[in-house]
C-alpha cells in the first residue's frame, strides 16, 4: 500500500512541473501569434494599396512638411484618413449635398482648399479661395504657372475634389457625387478645350467635331454642324485631317467640338498657349462670338495678359491664394484690333 500512496504523490509533483511548462510554452506561442499577427495585419494593409504613412507609427503623429513656406504641420492617422478620403471619395452626405446655386450664378466656390500629399510630403495648392461666376460670364483663371489655377479649374469641372469648401456648378454639389455620377455630370455639363488640341488624328475635322455633338444626350439640343463650319469660316478644313492642317487651325476645329456638344459650361486650359500672336485673336475671338450667341458659360485658363482683356471677371491667382477679382465690362479687345487693323 505505502509504494501505491507513494506512486500517487509522484505524478502530482510531476503534474505541476508539467503545467508550468505548459504556461510558459503557451505565453511564448501566445507572444510569437501576436506578432505573427502584427506581421499579417501590416501585409493586409499594404495588400490593400494603402498609403506607407498609415503604416508607419500608426499610434503617433507624422510631420508633414508644407512645400510653399516650409512650416512642418503634424498631422495625425485620422487626419491624414480625413485628407485621402476627401480627395478621393464622395463626401459623406451632411445636408449640404443639396445646396443650389444663387440665382443667376452658375458657379460658386466658397472657402475651397485642396492639399495633395506625396509620401510624408503635403502640399497645399490652393488655400482658401472663393468667388463666384455669373451664367453667360466670360471668365479668366489668370495667373503665373504653380498659382494654382488648373487645379482650381479641374475642381471647377469635376476632374478633381477639394480637400475642403463649397463648390457648386450649375445647382449641383460637386464634392458629394461619386466618381461615376461625375462623369455623367462632366457628359452633360461641361465641354472642354485643350492647349493641345486633343483631335483624333484618325478622322476628319467634321468627324472630330461630331463626337462632341455625340456627348450631347438630347438630341434636340444638338447643333446643326456644317453650319458651325460655315458660320466659324472653317468650310475649307471641314474634311482635313489633323496633320494637314496648321496649329491654329486644329484649335478652331477642337473649339467647334466643344461648341458642338451645346453644354451650358466650356473650359478651356491655356487655349493659345501653343499659338502666334494673329492666330491667338481669332481663338479669341470665336470664344467671343460663341459666347454672345449661345449664351455659353466660359472659364479660361491664362497666363497671358492679353486673354484677360476679354472677359467679364478675371480672378487673380497667387500662390494658391485669390490676390485680386477685376469685374470690368467687356472691351471686346479683338474687335477692336480687327478695325483698327482694317483702317490701315
Amino acid at each position: 500500500m505505502d509504494k501505491k500512496i507513494k506512486n500517487k504523490s509522484t505524478p502530482t509533483k510531476n503534474t505541476e512541473e508539467v503545467k508550468k511548462t505548459t504556461r510558459v510554452a503557451k505565453t511564448k506561442k501566445s507572444s510569437s501569434n501576436e506578432k505573427e499577427k502584427i506581421v499579417l495585419d501590416i501585409n493586409s494593409e499594404i495588400s490593400k494599396g494603402l498609403s506607407p504613412i498609415k503604416l508607419a507609427k500608426a499610434d503617433k503623429p507624422f510631420t508633414i512638411k508644407d512645400e510653399d513656406d516650409n512650416n512642418v504641420k503634424v498631422l495625425d492617422n485620422k487626419t491624414l484618413k480625413k485628407f485621402k478620403k476627401a480627395n478621393n471619395k464622395a463626401w459623406k452626405k451632411d445636408g449640404r449635398e443639396h445646396l443650389k446655386n444663387q440665382e443667376g450664378l452658375i458657379v460658386e466656390v466658397e472657402d475651397v482648399h485642396k492639399t495633395y500629399l506625396s509620401g510624408n510630403i503635403a502640399t497645399e495648392v490652393l488655400k482658401g479661395v472663393s468667388f463666384s461666376i455669373k451664367a453667360g460670364e466670360i471668365a479668366i483663371l489668370y495667373g503665373k504657372s504653380g498659382s494654382g489655377k488648373s487645379t482650381l479649374l479641374n475642381i471647377i469641372s469635376a476632374l478633381d475634389r477639394p480637400t475642403s469648401g463649397k463648390v457648386i456648378v450649375n445647382n449641383v454639389s460637386l464634392p458629394y457625387m461619386s466618381n461615376e455620377k461625375q462623369t455623367l455630370f462632366r457628359r452633360k455639363n461641361i465641354s472642354f478645350i485643350f492647349q493641345n488640341y486633343n483631335l483624333l488624328q484618325n478622322l476628319n475635322s467634321f468627324d472630330n467635331v461630331e463626337t462632341g455633338s455625340y456627348l450631347q444626350p438630347v438630341k434636340e439640343k444638338r447643333l446643326n454642324l456644317k453650319k458651325l463650319f460655315r458660320d466659324f469660316e472653317l468650310t475649307e478644313c471641314m474634311y482635313k485631317y489633323p496633320s494637314q492642317m496648321s496649329g491654329g487651325q486644329q484649335q478652331r476645329v477642337s473649339i467647334l467640338r466643344a461648341l458642338a456638344k451645346n453644354s451650358p459650361i466650356i473650359v478651356a486650359d491655356e487655349p493659345t498657349g501653343a499659338l502666334d500672336e494673329k492666330t491667338s485673336k481669332i481663338v479669341l475671338k470665336i470664344l467671343q462670338q460663341i459666347n454672345k450667341e449661345y449664351g455659353a458659360t466660359i472659364i479660361i485658363v491664362s497666363h497671358d495678359p492679353s486673354v484677360a482683356e476679354v472677359a467679364d471677371k478675371v480672378i487673380y491667382l497667387e500662390n494658391g491664394h485669390i490676390r485680386e477679382i477685376i469685374q470690368q465690362e467687356r472691351k471686346w479687345l479683338i474687335d477692336k484690333n480687327s478695325s483698327e487693323n482694317s483702317n490701315e
